[in-house]
């Protein structure tokens, strides 16, 4: 098994090259070399960190990179050329190279480029293998340098956190902590303390000093995910803390000074709420230095099989088994699903189909995608996840039901289909109503758009459901 920080080395022999060892060992990294033919047993032995595939002069170098980056996908590349060719250069960075140098290399720059490049591919390897993703990346990269706030955009389950641990990791602060706060999914009563901090005595069971997630990031970066959901008198006290660069505790008096880069994230229009009044104007321009946007799964297709065999390749090797192939016809199934749920819900996939396929090929019936025929699944499924609600009784009784099939064509705990059929009721029976529907399931709306966000990263086409509720009224 390849340690916590390796780097792989492909076309270039160990005695030729010592600069590679030079720049990296002394650093903690361990060095492997092999050669091309090699790289299918790279599966058994695990996943390096970082690549540096050497290319020749020739028009063949990007039928390399294409390939070494099918057989790892998400890792990051760094190719080494023995000439400057300007037009290579760019034909390989568009390919997905993460960077391009010439020999000899300087052992000071490469070992500062791995260093900058083992986010790409940790466990949360951003991939951009899609012209738009790619671009994404290019600025991400841009970004990363400065200490310019960002604010990134996209659906729910796009890769935004990945996004904001890639700019994290490609950045000075690296060494500095990554903390990430979902504002959507905490209570408005706790959402102070808990990125502010307290103060002993502050409020009724505040029995020690907290300090918040602000403290907890200072020198690295706070990712706050979801944060078109904060209140406005959180998003007040947001903006002085970024203006001021200092932090005052729940019940504190000192204010406590913080070196942070914040990264904001939301899948809504955030102009559009400074407009409705629910976000503050003056905070948007703060957060939304440098905006990114991630496209939804369906407009990357370039990206589905690549992110697959990422993922088929991370849950092998948490049982230390071969990573499997997709079949044919399991990548065109990938490739036409027009994904709601986005990458989050292409890695549930990927992790059932590990789960249930028969052999180490995965076909179709494996991925178990929604518009499937789940009829002949449902016993595979309640064998490997124990779902009672297979059962065939309750089956017949719920058949004319499509929006029970739809959901129970996911495997989960069977109180949360439960309540997943509740919410889509009310929210049918109001016309998709958010306020209505709300306040008669005894929630806030904002807690409401957080229970559909799940619903939607599980793949469920909420959308379709509650429209085909409002179409029949």
């Amino acid at each position: 098994m390849m340690s916590d920080k390796e780097v792989l080395v492909v076309g270039i022999d160990e005695c030729a090259d010592a600069s590679l060892l030079s720049a990296t060992v002394a650093d903690g990294w361990k060095v492997s070399f092999t050669d091309e033919p090699d790289l299918n047993d790279i599966n058994a032995q695990g996943r390096p960190d970082v690549a540096i595939l050497s290319v020749s002069p020739s028009g063949c170098s990007r039928l390399v990179l294409n390939q070494f980056m099918k057989r790892l996908p998400g890792v990051a590349v760094i190719v080494i050329s023995p000439v400057a060719d300007r037009q290579q250069a760019v034909e390989l960075i568009s390919a997905g190279a993460a960077d391009y140098l010439v020999s000899p290399v300087d052992p000071e720059v490469l070992a500062s480029k791995i260093n900058q490049l083992r986010s790409i591919a940790g466990a949360d390897g951003f991939i951009a293998h899609s012209p738009s993703t790619h671009h994404t990346a290019q600025l991400a990269r841009r970004a990363a340098v400065t200490n310019a706030a960002i604010l990134v955009g996209g659906e729910s389950g796009t890769g935004k956190e990945v996004l904001a641990r890639f700019v994290h990791g490609s950045s000075h602060r690296t060494a500095g902590p990554f903390v990430a706060v979902n504002c959507a999914a905490i209570p408005e009563s706790m959402l102070e303390s808990i990125l502010f901090g307290h103060e002993k005595g502050a409020f009724t069971g505040a029995v020690s000093r907290h300090a918040g997630k602000f403290e907890q990031a200072s020198g690295g970066t706070l990712f706050l995910d979801e944060v078109a959901e904060m209140p406005l008198e959180q998003q007040a006290k947001l903006l002085r803390v970024l203006q001021e660069k200092e932090v005052e505790r729940l019940g504190g008096t000192e204010p406590v000074k913080v070196d942070i880069r914040v990264i904001s994230a939301t899948n809504r229009d955030l102009a559009e709420c400074v407009k409705e009044g629910r976000f503050r104007e003056d905070l948007y321009y703060r957060l939304n230095v440098f905006p990114l946007h991630l496209q939804p799964l369906r407009e990357r297709v370039e990206d589905i099989l690549p992110l697959a065999q990422f993922f088929l390749h991370r849950s092998s090797g948490q049982t230390g088994q071969p990573a499997p192939e997709l079949s044919p016809e399991a990548v065109s199934a990938l490739q036409t699903y027009h994904w709601p749920g986005n990458i989050r819900e292409l890695e549930n996939v990927i992790q059932r189909a590990c789960v249930l396929k028969r052999s180490w090929v995965v076909l179709p019936e494996d991925l178990m995608l929604p518009g499937q025929s789940v009829v002949s699944r449902k016993t595979d499924v309640a064998n490997v996840v124990g779902i009672s609600d297979w059962q065939s009784g309750d089956q017949s009784e719920n058949s004319s039901d499509p929006d029970r099939v739809v959901l129970e064509s996911y495997p989960g705990p069977a109180r949360k289909h439960q309540e997943w059929r509740h919410v889509l009721e009310v929210l049918k029976r109001h016309g998709g109503h958010r306020s209505r529907s709300a306040e008669e399931l005894g929630m806030t709306t904002r807690m409401l758009r957080y229970k559909l966000a799940q619903l939607r990263e599980s793949g469920i086409d909420v959308d379709s459901i509650i429209a085909g509720s409002v179409m029949a009224s």
